[in-house]
């Protein structure tokens, strides 16, 4: 998915006259010339690929150094679980009936709070 998503992103610079400039595409730009120390469009799909998968790891990296990951205990006030976490949009609490379900919720809701 990641490989796709990476040739999409590249084939609408393609189109664009100038996808520096973009407000979408702009800021994914920069990070390829930073890195790459060429421009975006002088750039194979594999390195289009591998800095999205480089800009998605660091946003998780770097959540899980600035909030800490979510944890899951039992529920005090009912049955099942509570997993929280906090993040950049504030708390993620989630209620489940088991405690991986409750995990799995909270680090799903916490991870697209970092990639928004």
């Amino acid at each position: 998915m990641i490989r796709r998503m990476a040739r999409l992103l590249r084939e609408v610079a393609r189109g664009l006259p100038d996808p520096d400039e973009d407000p979408d595409l702009g800021p994914f730009c920069t990070y390829l010339r930073q890195r790459y120390g060429r421009h975006p469009l002088a750039l194979s799909p594999k390195e289009w690929e591998e800095g999205l998968l480089d800009l998605i790891a660091e946003a998780i990296a770097e959540g899980w150094d600035r909030y800490g990951a979510p944890s899951a205990a039992r529920d005090p006030e009912g049955e099942g679980y509570v997993a929280s976490a906090e993040g950049p949009e504030g708390p993620v609490l989630v209620r489940a009936p088991t405690k991986r379900e409750a995990y799995r919720e909270a680090r799903r809701e916490w991870v697209k709070r970092l990639l928004r």
